[in-house]
C-alpha cells in the first residue's frame, strides 16, 4: 500500500500514520454525509465529473414478499445526470466486506429498482434538503446554468433507476482483495450499471486525520464497455438545446399569441437590441446571461411553459464570492423592472432564490420589460 508523506521546510519526509475505522457511523457515514465530494466524481468520470445530490439517508427498501420496507441502503444519491446512486458503507474490519456486501448491494439495487418512483424520491430529497426551495437551490448547484425543473429531474431519475441505469459504490476505510476483484468483475459485464469501490484511506496527522479517496472498478476496458450506455444516459438527463425547445413550443397547446410572444422575446436577446449585451444558451428552457457582469451563469430563463424563471440565487452574494458591488446592484434593478412590469411581488426569500413569473403575467408587458432591461444592461455593461 502505498505511502502518504508529511515533508517539511527542508524536505524531509516522514510517513503518516495509516488508520483504520473503529465506528462505522461516525467515522464512514457521518464522514461521508457531510463529504459528498469523497465520492471521487473526477475519478468517477474526468470528462464530466460527477456532483451529488443526496436524497436520504438510510434510505428504505421494500421487501417484495411483505411489501413492506425490510432494509435500508447507507446512501441514496443522484449525480447531475439523474444517474441513482446507492452506497454501503463498510469497515476493513467488518467480515461482511468480504462476504455478504455484493450480493446485499445486489439485492436493494433490484427492489429499488421496481420500487422507487419520482415523486417518493422528490419527497426524501426535499426532506433531506430542507424543504422545497432547499431541494431547487441543491439541485442548481449541481447543474449550475441548467434550468430543469425538480419534476423534470426526478423522473428522469426514475426513468434511469427503471433502465437499471444506476451506480452501486461500496464506501470503505480499506478494502480486502477479493472484493476488488468482484467489483472490478462485475463492472465489466454489467453494461449500464457502474460498479465501483472508494477506499476513504484515513491518515492521522497529530489530532486531525487526512482522508485521501480512491476509486477502484472504473478500468479503461470497463470504460469502453459501458461508453454507449453512458453517452445515451447523458442525453437523455433531459433533451436539450434549441431544436428540442422550440419542437416542443410548436407542438404545445399555447395559443399563437403565446407562442409569438415566446419568439418575440427571445429574439429580441437573439438578434435584437439586447444582443450586444446578453446571450443566449440552450438547455432544456432558453436561458437568458449577460456574461460580462457574470459569465458562467444565467439572468433568468424562459421555460417551456412560458414561465420566466428568475435566477436571484445565481446573483447572491453570500452564495457566490464573484458577486460584487456592480452586479448586486444590476440584480437589485432587474428585481424592480420585473415588478414594476407586472405588479409581481416578490418576498425577501424570493429575491435569493428562483422564482418564476407566468407567461400570463409578463406577456403583455413584454416590450416595456425588455425595454427596461435594456435601458439598465446599457447602464451597467460596456460593449465595444
Amino acid at each position: 500500500m502505498n505511502e502518504v508523506y508529511l515533508m517539511d521546510e527542508k524536505s524531509h519526509t516522514v510517513p503518516l500514520r495509516r488508520i483504520h475505522c473503529a465506528d462505522e457511523s461516525k467515522e464512514l457515514q457521518d464522514l461521508l454525509e457531510s463529504n459528498l465530494d469523497l465520492l471521487p466524481g473526477k475519478q468517477i468520470d474526468p470528462d464530466a465529473p460527477r456532483k451529488w445530490l443526496l436524497i436520504k439517508r438510510e434510505m428504505p427498501v421494500t421487501d417484495p414478499a411483505s411489501g413492506s420496507d425490510r432494509w435500508s441502503i447507507d446512501f441514496l444519491l443522484t449525480d447531475q445526470f439523474g444517474i441513482p446512486t446507492l452506497v454501503e458503507c463498510k469497515r476493513h474490519e467488518d467480515t461482511r466486506s468480504r462476504r455478504e456486501t455484493v450480493g446485499q448491494m445486489m439485492e436493494y439495487a433490484a427492489n429499488g429498482h421496481h420500487y422507487w418512483t419520482s415523486s417518493d424520491l422528490q419527497k426524501f430529497a426535499e426532506t433531506t434538503a430542507g424543504g422545497a426551495d432547499a431541494l431547487i437551490d441543491s439541485l442548481k448547484s449541481i447543474r449550475v446554468n441548467d434550468d430543469i425543473s425538480v419534476d423534470e429531474f426526478f423522473k428522469v431519475v426514475e426513468q434511469n433507476l427503471r433502465e437499471a441505469k444506476i451506480r452501486l459504490i461500496f464506501f470503505l476505510d480499506d478494502s480486502p482483495n477479493d472484493l476488488r476483484s468482484q467489483v472490478d468483475f462485475l463492472n465489466k459485464q454489467l453494461k449500464d450499471t457502474e460498479v465501483f469501490l472508494v477506499e476513504a484511506r484515513q491518515y492521522q496527522l497529530d489530532n486531525k486525520r487526512i482522508v485521501v479517496p480512491w476509486l477502484f472498478g472504473f478500468t479503461e476496458e470497463a470504460r469502453v464497455a459501458k461508453r454507449e450506455s453512458r453517452a445515451a444516459t447523458l442525453r437523455e438527463s433531459g433533451e436539450r438545446g434549441e431544436d428540442a425547445y422550440w419542437g416542443y413550443i410548436n407542438a404545445s397547446n399555447f395559443s399563437e399569441d403565446f407562442k409569438n410572444g415566446i419568439f418575440n422575446f427571445i429574439d429580441y436577446w437573439k438578434s435584437g437590441p439586447l444582443n450586444p449585451y446578453g446571450k443566449l444558451s440552450w438547455g432544456v428552457n432558453c436561458i437568458f446571461l449577460v456574461p460580462t457582469l457574470l459569465s458562467n451563469r444565467g439572468l433568468f430563463s424562459l421555460t417551456r411553459n412560458g414561465s420566466l424563471e428568475m435566477y436571484f440565487g445565481y446573483w447572491n452574494e453570500n452564495n457566490y464570492p464573484d458577486v460584487k458591488e456592480i452586479q448586486i446592484a444590476f440584480r437589485d434593478e432587474f428585481i424592480s423592472l420585473i415588478e414594476q412590469h407586472t405588479g409581481v411581488v416578490f418576498t425577501e426569500k424570493q429575491r435569493s432564490n428562483y422564482p418564476k413569473v407566468s407567461i400570463s403575467e409578463w406577456l403583455p408587458h413584454a416590450n416595456d420589460l425588455l425595454d427596461s432591461l435594456h435601458a439598465i444592461a446599457a447602464k451597467y455593461v460596456k460593449v465595444s
